[in-house]
């Protein structure tokens, strides 16, 4: 059994290589949304809750469009209310036929549930706007059947960034995935790359306690990793990517 060692000296240089890279880019890994939604909105919100429910970080991209795409087609399967009144199967097709997610049984299941959670709330915006720090809203979060590590580390992101409420911390937890994993061990910042979750967590821990001492938000740290994964390891494109020199892969 391989024991998880986290080279914390390594892991500052990394997040010290991205921030350099990426600090001055506009538009590094934000979560797309349709153009006929105005950012900020209740109608914003709504479609964010849906959207990093499925957003597995795996082909996020093609999600994305997908997911646009089929909002432009069946609006209303992004209002809980319609939701609620309409016969499974049919969600399911729309789902199964247009947003193409990876387990359709499961997202059909998590959709229907985030609907009725959803349902509790006249507007999600009001409500998000009486949580006063990051911690009671990663526990509402958390408290919603259907999001995990990675999904709902996604949501408190995307709704920490929107600035909605100023919370005086920074986001407590970033939502590692395979990717993150996979730059993390071929940048040699730990040395095997099958974690279980509580490793996983010290992982997510490092990153956090690198953005303190480099006083870098630990949420563009999250962008940055999976900038680097979607746009760089995703597409094989190693030349471009700003931690070639830091890869094992490329400097065997």
């Amino acid at each position: 059994m391989i024991i998880l060692n986290i080279d914390y000296n390594r892991c500052k240089e990394i997040v010290e290589k991205l921030n350099n890279y990426f600090a001055d880019k506009e538009g590094v890994a934000n979560v797309e949304f349709p153009g006929n939604i105005n950012y900020g909105t209740n109608e914003y919100f709504l479609y964010m809750f849906y959207s990093c429910l499925l957003d597995y970080g795996m082909r996020s991209k093609i999600y994305h469009k997908n997911l646009i795409n089929t909002h432009e087609k069946y609006p209303n399967i992004f209002s809980p209310k319609y939701v609620s009144q309409m016969e499974e199967n049919e969600l399911h097709n729309i789902i199964v036929n247009n947003i193409h997610p990876r387990y359709p049984n499961v997202a059909t299941k998590k959709w229907i549930n985030l609907s009725k959670e959803l349902l509790k709330y006249d507007n999600i915006l009001n409500h998000l706007k009486t949580i006063k720090n990051i911690d009671e809203l990663s526990r509402f979060i958390r408290s919603i059947k259907g999001y995990g590590q990675k999904t709902g580390g996604l949501l408190i992101r995307v709704i920490s960034d929107s600035n909605i409420r100023n919370f005086k911390e920074k986001v407590n937890s970033i939502p590692i995935d395979r990717h993150d994993i996979e730059i993390s061990y071929l940048t040699d910042i730990i040395n095997e790359n099958s974690l279980s979750n509580s490793e996983i967590i010290k992982l997510s821990d490092s990153y956090i306690m690198v953005g303190k001492e480099l006083n870098i938000n630990p949420s563009d740290i999250d962008k940055y990793l999976w900038e680097v994964g979607n746009s760089f390891c995703n597409k094989k494109n190693c030349e471009e990517c700003p931690l070639n020199q830091m890869c094992i892969k490329n400097n065997k």
